[in-house]
């Protein structure tokens, strides 16, 4: 540590003078989180969103078991459930749909819809016309199709129990609406059964592991400024020409970035609490209450062996750099590379890829950084340890090979 500590102090002065920068590195996913978190739920229902209801038939009809059902009811009942989804729905009495420029979706009742309805031998359509490209549509759709599904339910049973009493058979309308039941349960790897809330701990461990994505670049961009930037600064001969050990300027330099990356963890920690805050508020559901401190910690944890691997990686490559360009390329490189990875962890389950795809991706540090997220999960506490020895060891190795390679003539001398 005597040999360590000129190198981190000088470099944790030259961090704390640039407290701008500090502050945007722990602000950012501060911003970004919750934004993300608003923008897919409020901004939505700002959106102004249009539906048009078309009634072409304007009858109605008595079904025994049923009562009387009409196409006025029908298309109220579509308006109100889409007035309380967000939506703005217009009920027309015929096509004068050029008349409404601006729409996300149309859904037409055609003329003879009730006669079809009530027969035996014919079947009812609705016609719905969606706007392409608008999310907005596709929710609507599902609104009007919840709600024919269910007077599609009600008028089939009313039937079935109609023609059950012409025939003076004892009938069951479920069972023929629905002669195929399934039962799904909920099992742990281990087959031990798992409650809906564990379901939801794993599609939260995704997301988690997806926000990882945020916290390697700050450490990245400081370790880039640390030895190119001195370099062509011209600094770097000053320290180069104290007696300090190579391996410590290395190390040195590696730990304070990696400091800055821990400030970015912590706030993306803190973010992802806040992504979560939005919800909770606006549905009344808490899902914080899912967040234990021991998942947190480990995705502290995560997130620090993260940002560590990624200045290992990168380091050797850096000190091989000619200039500041291409290092900064190199290092979009690395950043990419943790991207595709913690972007596969929101729908790939990695364990279970076939060998050479599992592998392959097992060499690859920040693979091992998802899987401590989603072990911790589980509850397998020993998993986590593993893959976190794991990233730690492929992080020293290239640590070390970044000391190796470090030669004080190649940084002196090559172009910049």
């Amino acid at each position: 540590m005597s040999k360590l500590y000129p190198i981190i102090w000088k470099e944790f002065r030259d961090m704390i003078r640039d407290v701008r920068t500090l502050i945007l590195i722990a602000s950012l996913p501060l911003i970004v989180m919750p934004l993300m978190s608003i923008s897919s739920i409020c901004m939505q229902q700002l959106q102004v969103s249009k539906v048009l209801i078309i009634d072409e038939d304007h009858s109605y009809a008595y079904i025994p078991f049923l009562g009387n059902i009409s196409t006025k009811d029908i298309a109220m009942n579509i308006s109100y459930l889409l007035k309380i989804n967000g939506f703005e729905p217009k009920i027309i009495e015929e096509d004068v749909k050029a008349e409404y420029e601006e729409y996300d979706l149309l859904v037409k009742i055609p003329k003879g819809f009730i006669k079809n309805l009530t027969s035996f031998t014919l079947k009812a359509y609705v016609i719905i016309e969606k706007v392409v490209g608008s999310p907005r549509a596709d929710i609507a759709e599902s609104v009007i199709k919840y709600v024919l599904s269910d007077l599609s339910r009600k008028v089939s049973k009313a039937k079935i129990t109609y023609l059950a009493m012409l025939a003076k058979t004892k009938v069951t309308p479920e069972s023929i609406l629905e002669p195929l039941g399934i039962i799904t349960t909920i099992v742990k790897p281990t087959g031990t059964p798992a409650s809906p809330e564990e379901e939801f701990r794993i599609r939260l461990a995704r997301l988690m592991a997806f926000s990882l994505i945020f916290v390697t670049t700050p450490s990245i961009a400081y370790i880039n400024d640390s030895i190119v930037g001195e370099k062509e600064r011209k600094t770097i001969e000053a320290l180069l020409a104290t007696p300090i050990p190579r391996y410590s300027l290395i190390i040195g330099k590696v730990f304070t970035a990696s400091i800055v990356g821990l400030i970015a963890g912590l706030s993306d920690a803190l973010s992802l609490i806040l992504f979560f805050v939005v919800p909770s508020i606006l549905y009344g559901f808490n899902i914080l209450s899912y967040l234990t401190l021991n998942l947190i910690a480990i995705h502290v944890v995560a997130v620090y062996l993260s940002i560590f691997t990624s200045l290992a990686i990168i380091t050797p490559i850096i000190i091989r750099s000619g200039s500041y360009r291409a290092s900064h390329v190199a290092s979009l490189t690395v950043v990419s590379l943790a991207s595709i990875v913690f972007f596969m962890a929101l729908y790939v389950d990695i364990d279970k890829l076939i060998p050479i795809a599992r592998y392959a991706l097992y060499a690859i540090p920040y693979t091992h950084a998802v899987l401590m997220i989603k072990n911790a999960v589980l509850g397998t506490i020993t998993n986590v340890f593993i893959h976190a020895l794991i990233i730690t060891a492929i992080s020293l190795a290239l640590l070390l090979l970044a000391v190796k390679l470090f030669s004080d003539e190649r940084i002196i001398y090559s172009k910049t």
